[in-house]
Formats: C-alpha cells, sequence, structure tokens
C-alpha cells in the first residue's frame, strides 16, 4: 500500500475475550499513519487536529475531514476538507490539498474552542436534508455545537450555512464530542461527553431522504443520557458493532481515548452489559500527544475503521498526524 507505515508505540492488549468471537485486538489492524501518494506521511501544521472521514464531494472515494485550531496558544480554529487523491484501498492526502472550510459569502469559519490544553474542533460528517450534499455538525467544546448546512453550490470547495445545533450546560470546561450506533439501530448518532467524560448524553440518529442522517433536535434536554456505571473513556467515545456480534451478545462496543495510570492516553476498547461499562483491551498508545479519535469506514470496505490523530512528540503539537486502524 501507499501509506507510509511510522512506528507507532503499540500496545496491543487483550484483557479479556468478546465472548467465543475472538479478542479486541483481532478486531482492527495495526494503525499506520496517512501519506500522499508519494508515501510522505500527511502532516497537518495546525494543533490538535481531529479527523473524520467521508466522500465530501461526491467522487465516489472517501476524503479527510479534520477540525483543529490554528495553534496551541490560539483559542481559534476551523474546520478543513483534504481530497482523497487515490483510491479508497489506497487513499492519499496531502495537506496542500486542503482547503479550509467557508460559510456562505465566502467567509472562513472561525471557531472559538477554548484554552491550549483542551480546545478542540470535532466534526461530523451527514446529510442533515437528505439532499444529497454533505453536511456538517461539529462541537466546540467549550459553548456549543453547530450544524453546517451545505449550500449545494459546489461539490469541490461546498460552502456552508451555519446553525447552532445545541447550546452546552458550561461555557469553561471542555466538553468533549462522539458518535456511533449507540441504541443499535444501525444509524449514526451524536454523542455529546461533559468534562472528563463524566456523563454521555445522546442525540439519536434518524435516516431519512435519499440517504440522510440527522440527530434529534431541541437542545440537551432532548439527549438521552447514558445511565451506566464502570470504566468509561474521558472523550471521543464511539460506539458500533465493530465485531459483528454485539447484538447476538446483548452488548454495546465501543471505544475512546482514556488516561493511562503511568501518565499519557490511550485508545481503548470497552463494552456496555446491563448498566455496566468494562475496558476489555487497550487497542493502541500513540507515539503523540492529545490523540483525539473518531470511527469511520475510510476504506469502504463495509467496516468500520479507527481514525485518530496526535501532536508529534518533542513540543511539536502543532503538527498533527493522522493514523487509522483498519477494520478486520
Amino acid at each position: 500500500m501507499r501509506i507510509a507505515r511510522w512506528t507507532v508505540g503499540l500496545v496491543l492488549l487483550a484483557a479479556s475475550a468478546i465472548g467465543a468471537e475472538g479478542d479486541p485486538k483481532d478486531l482492527f489492524a495495526a494503525p499506520v499513519a496517512l501519506a500522499d501518494a508519494a508515501g510522505v506521511a500527511l502532516t497537518t501544521g495546525q494543533a490538535q487536529g481531529c479527523p473524520f472521514a467521508a466522500d465530501y464531494n461526491g467522487d465516489g472515494k472517501t476524503d479527510l475531514i479534520l477540525g483543529a485550531k490554528l495553534g496551541m496558544d490560539s483559542s481559534r480554529g476551523g474546520i478543513w476538507l483534504i481530497p482523497n487523491k487515490g483510491s479508497n484501498e489506497q487513499p492519499a492526502f496531502a495537506w496542500a490539498d486542503g482547503w479550509r472550510v467557508k460559510l456562505e459569502g465566502a467567509t472562513e469559519l472561525s471557531v472559538g474552542c477554548g484554552c491550549k490544553s483542551s480546545g478542540q474542533v470535532q466534526p461530523v460528517a451527514v446529510d442533515w436534508n437528505g439532499d444529497g450534499y454533505l453536511d456538517l455538525v461539529y462541537s466546540d467544546t467549550y459553548q456549543r455545537a453547530y450544524l453546517l448546512l451545505n449550500d449545494g453550490k459546489s461539490r469541490e470547495q461546498p460552502s456552508f450555512k451555519q446553525e447552532v445545533f445545541f447550546d452546552m450546560e458550561k461555557k469553561n470546561h471542555g466538553m468533549y464530542a462522539g458518535g456511533g450506533d449507540w441504541n443499535g439501530d444501525g444509524v449514526l448518532d451524536f454523542l455529546h461527553m461533559t468534562f472528563a467524560g463524566a456523563q454521555f448524553k445522546v442525540f439519536k440518529g434518524t435516516a431519512h431522504g435519499s440517504g440522510g442522517i440527522k440527530f434529534t433536535e431541541g437542545g440537551l434536554p432532548m439527549a438521552e443520557v447514558l445511565k451506566f456505571h464502570g470504566e468509561r473513556p474521558r472523550k471521543c467515545a464511539w460506539a458500533w458493532d465493530y465485531s459483528g456480534t454485539s447484538k447476538s451478545r446483548g452488548v454495546i462496543e465501543f471505544v475512546g481515548v482514556a488516561k493511562r495510570a503511568e501518565g499519557g492516553e490511550e485508545i481503548a476498547y470497552y463494552e456496555l452489559a446491563n448498566g455496566e461499562s468494562k475496558k476489555l483491551a487497550t487497542l493502541v498508545v500513540p507515539d503523540g500527544q492529545t490523540p483525539l479519535l473518531t470511527a469511520c469506514d475510510l476504506n469502504a470496505d463495509g467496516k468500520k475503521d479507527l481514525l485518530y490523530s496526535c501532536g508529534l512528540w518533542n513540543n511539536e503539537r502543532e503538527k498533527t498526524k493522522v493514523y487509522v486502524m483498519y477494520g478486520k
């Protein structure tokens, strides 16, 4: 493959088996860094990058969507769209090909996203109104979540109309986002996580129109609070039927970013059953800082992949690399 392989501080550990079907470590391939057609790894040049993958230009190839800060010392951020110049099987992404999302009137989207240590811009792609054009929902992690409606004027460089999705309950702490299928109906949901993952609130997804997906409206009071106890991640939680057996086993499988007792952060795999959540495995310990995670199908093979980014070591958090762990 053309994707550059990088040495990643891997810890692929299985704490227990997934029923009789296997171990969590068997669900995903080892991480590889996204790269361009020449094999040069994608380095975004933006801080705290949060990746998502979807075909925003309608060419049948999965593209990269990145929410990020302008810099670690900045409280402003934006969203960048990076087209796939390769194929789904051999994607190719170059930062030089990316461009910053614009609102109607050609004004660049500028997001107020909080402080140095925890401000992020976390995007999810959906077709909100079922018109065949990709829309975006994003959290600024500090004040509110927004809906960006595609105006349908351009496939390659779309512009958007911005609306408030909901206001957050606090304005001075990092409120993280996530997604996935939290109710097992096969439709994407939007997850709002209060500070450090203290509570999970789900806006249920509804499929409609020509493949459109929208989330429950009405603000935080309309979100369903997931009531469970036990181990859980602190940010970027994503639920899917990763093993293909979760429904038959009566569990919810999810991944997320968690703190490590020995310091740093990890991407871990969890199962939720009968109101109790349990961490079953550490999937990867990234070799960079402040990892941010999403789950999507980067190679369009019908299996969910884990897409994550992290800042480089040696205090180079201004530079973000993006990795994929392909679902097996």
